[in-house]
């Protein structure tokens, strides 16, 4: 396991590789970025209650349920309005940015003749909001959301979604591509290098300590 502490780091040590996968919540993005975004909006359907936003960030914060904290801390819970709040929260339009340096990153990788992939956990409907609002399909050459495989149980640690990867970039190359030509740079110890590990894939440990779940 290599370890970085900058995301624009892993250059230093894909010299061998053929095809470099990435994470993206926290990994090539801030993933606090995107659930202060999904709160602004969501206050906007709570205006009867004042800072809304402020009050879910605090909830947040707290480790409490969200919704349910603010929602009957203000003595409107119901289930409806709830259901509505993770709505609009998973199918909001974000507001986010790549860290710095982050496209200048991709651009060397792929002028170097590199393909380039994404896999990603999470509902795909906020997932693909994300992919669209960073414009950062036109940067990499494909991306797996993996609950678009099946659901859930295509998450991470499970293979499936490296091994799609694996095949979908023979076909780039036209050639076979072992898996220690491939790499998977991520920000979560605890799930995201199980599979790539199993694999043979060479793994990038980035130990992004503004992270959501550091």
């Amino acid at each position: 396991m290599i370890e970085i502490s900058d995301i624009t780091h892993a250059m230093m040590y894909i010299d061998d590789i053929e095809v470099v996968v990435f994470d993206l919540d926290d990994t090539l993005y801030s993933e606090k970025e995107y659930v202060k975004s999904g709160f602004r909006a969501v206050s906007r359907i709570l205006p009867q209650i004042n800072d809304a936003e402020e009050k879910l960030w605090k909830a947040f914060e707290e480790k409490k349920l969200v919704f349910n904290e603010v929602l009957q801390s203000e003595g409107i819970f119901k289930e409806e309005l709830k259901n509505l709040c993770v709505e609009e929260y998973h199918c909001h339009i974000p507001n986010i940015h790549m860290y710095d340096g982050v496209v200048e990153m991709l651009v060397k990788i792929r002028n170097q003749g590199r393909k380039i992939g994404i896999i990603t956990d999470g509902r795909p409907e906020g997932q693909r909001a994300k992919i669209e609002n960073l414009n950062i399909e036109k940067y990499v050459d494909d991306i797996i959301v993996t609950d678009e495989l099946g659901g859930i149980n295509y998450r991470k640690p499970c293979t499936e979604s490296f091994s799609l990867m694996r095949k979908r970039m023979e076909k780039c190359f036209v050639r076979e591509i072992p898996y220690f030509k491939m790499c998977y740079i991520g920000d979560n110890i605890k799930k995201d290098f199980i599979a790539p590990q199993k694999l043979g894939m060479r793994c990038i440990w980035f130990k992004n300590t503004e992270g959501l779940y550091f």
